[in-house]
């Protein structure tokens, strides 16, 4: 079943198009660039750098760790510290980006600040929710992170 599920899966990939980029991903990515922050992708599907090919972004990324890089998956951590071993960052220093309760989880896990995508029940566990990237600069994260952090005595 998981064979022709995925099946499936890949064959809808011919579909995919640059206009699929979810609104803000794009001018955030940039920005995080221009700004020289480096970006990684951690995505537990096997499918991620095609995906990426499709969708014309595959250059944006410095690195990328999927279901091909870690034995062990979401909500362990392995996934994002792989992601964050490649660009050389410590995961104290980096944000994972996650719409689902196990990647949420999984950065805690690994030490990361969280932003959760879509409705607090399913991300609120993260350090910021937000419902989309449409209209978020990379001011306003750190802005809304660094209130969340909690006092320096």
């Amino acid at each position: 079943m998981m064979d022709r599920k995925n099946a499936y899966y890949v064959a809808m990939l011919d579909n995919v198009k640059r206009s699929d980029v979810l609104p803000g991903v794009q001018s955030l990515i940039d920005e995080l660039h221009s700004a020289g922050i480096k970006v990684a992708l951690g995505s537990a599907s096997k499918n991620a750098r095609p995906v990426l090919d499709r969708l014309g972004i595959a250059s944006a990324f410095d690195a990328v760790s999927d279901g091909y890089s870690v034995v062990a998956h979401k909500p362990e951590p392995d996934l994002f510290l792989d992601a964050a071993a490649k660009i050389g960052v410590d995961p104290s220093e980096a944000v994972v980006a996650e719409d689902a309760e196990a990647g949420v989880q999984a950065a805690i896990h690994g030490g990361f600040m969280s932003i959760g995508l879509g409705p607090v029940e399913r991300v609120g566990a993260a350090d910021l929710v937000l419902s989309s990237f449409a209209g978020t600069t990379l001011a306003g994260i750190l802005a809304s992170l660094d209130a969340q952090a909690p006092p320096e005595f």
